[in-house]
């Protein structure tokens, strides 16, 4: 963290968002442990043992007091909120049983979720999520680990997993994604890019979750370029030119393009067609539309320009196999969230 390489010069890489947001994340380094905390940016599962999540949630009372009032006051209003969306555990559900709410639509460029849930490799209901993410990880399927469990189905609906040797993933906040895949579809080496502040979060996580992993930081790759071998391999957004050309099977972006700057979001897209093996693929979701806000975005007009979707730099030449909302996320929340997979093509570049 005192490295050069933590230091950002980027005049692009911080939108009004994460301006703010990452001047709200702290980490402390002591000789036991490290402890972050923060407002955005990661969203670490509980422990599965309810009586750890007890245990820990008395602790962190104890420590604030007026956290009590929020729980319950939060607990509260989701009783009376208009309109009622469903939890992620509910409409995982839905979804992969093809349910008329999830609203099944015959397209080439959408999922049919019945005939997805028919293959032996995909997960077929919230217990089977539950019991192999408990099973490896000791910790509780959350919110956000359900919905990347159903990236992870849309993944295996059309990659194989043997297809797939290195993954790069773009703002992957603490790491839940990439730590599903590294687990999931082993032996498979990750690298990771972010900002300095969501680095130092996802580095000891996904540490202390694979302890015996082999792990490549910022200022190892800046002084003496990738090891040969890697398990996880983690860049700041300064260092992006130290990824080798086609060296890269799979892209993912998941709910970050959102936050960016539109100059970050361009150097990012010409990356990825760039590192991308031919015939590999990129796989995003993101809002359909989201201005990225910084402090009293209700009070004070904000510079940054909308994140449209359909709007970002698409490469032409790219095959688009699923193009679609996200059928989860348009069940448990208002804004629309869209999903797209390409297969990556440069004979036509």
């Amino acid at each position: 963290m005192g490295s050069e390489a933590f230091s950002i010069q980027s005049s692009v890489a911080k939108s009004e968002y994460w301006r703010y947001f990452a001047d709200q994340l702290r980490t402390d380094v002591t000789s036991a442990a490290v402890e972050v905390s923060g407002r955005s940016g990661f969203y670490v599962p509980p422990p599965a043992s309810a009586v750890a999540r007890l245990i820990h949630k008395v602790a962190r009372a104890a420590k604030q007091p007026s956290l009590v009032g929020r729980w319950i006051g939060r607990e509260v209003a989701s009783r009376f909120e208009i309109p009622r969306l469903m939890s992620y555990e509910k409409a995982f559900d839905a979804v992969m049983s093809g349910a008329d709410v999830s609203m099944p639509v015959m397209s080439p460029f959408a999922l049919d979720h019945r005939k997805l849930a028919q293959r032996p490799d995909v997960f077929p209901n919230l217990a089977s999520v539950v019991r192999h993410y408990q099973g490896w990880s000791g910790n509780k399927a959350s919110a956000s680990i359900i919905n990347h469990y159903y990236y992870l189905n849309i993944l295996r609906g059309s990659i194989e997993p043997g297809q797939i040797r290195t993954v790069l993933e773009i703002g992957a906040g603490n790491g839940n994604f990439p730590s599903i895949l590294f687990h999931d579809w082993a032996p498979v080496r990750i690298v990771l890019i972010d900002l300095p502040q969501t680095l130092a979060i996802s580095i000891p996580y996904l540490s202390s979750l694979f302890p015996s992993a082999s792990i490549a930081m910022p200022n190892e790759i800046q002084a003496g370029g990738f090891p040969e071998e890697f398990d996880f391999a983690f860049l700041t957004v300064d260092q992006l030119d130290l990824l080798a050309s086609d060296s890269v099977d799979l892209a993912i972006n998941c709910h970050s393009f959102q936050e960016m700057t539109h100059g970050q979001i361009d150097l990012y897209f010409k990356l990825i067609q760039r590192v991308c093996r031919h015939s590999g693929w990129f796989f995003t979701a993101n809002r359909v539309e989201k201005i990225p806000t910084g402090a009293d975005a209700f009070s004070v007009e904000q510079p940054d320009p909308p994140n449209r979707m359909a709007e970002y730099p698409w490469d032409a030449g790219n095959d688009v196999l699923i193009y679609e909302i996200s059928r989860l996320s348009r069940l448990v929340q208002l804004d629309s969230v869209a999903i797209r997979l390409e297969r990556i093509s440069k004979s036509r570049q």
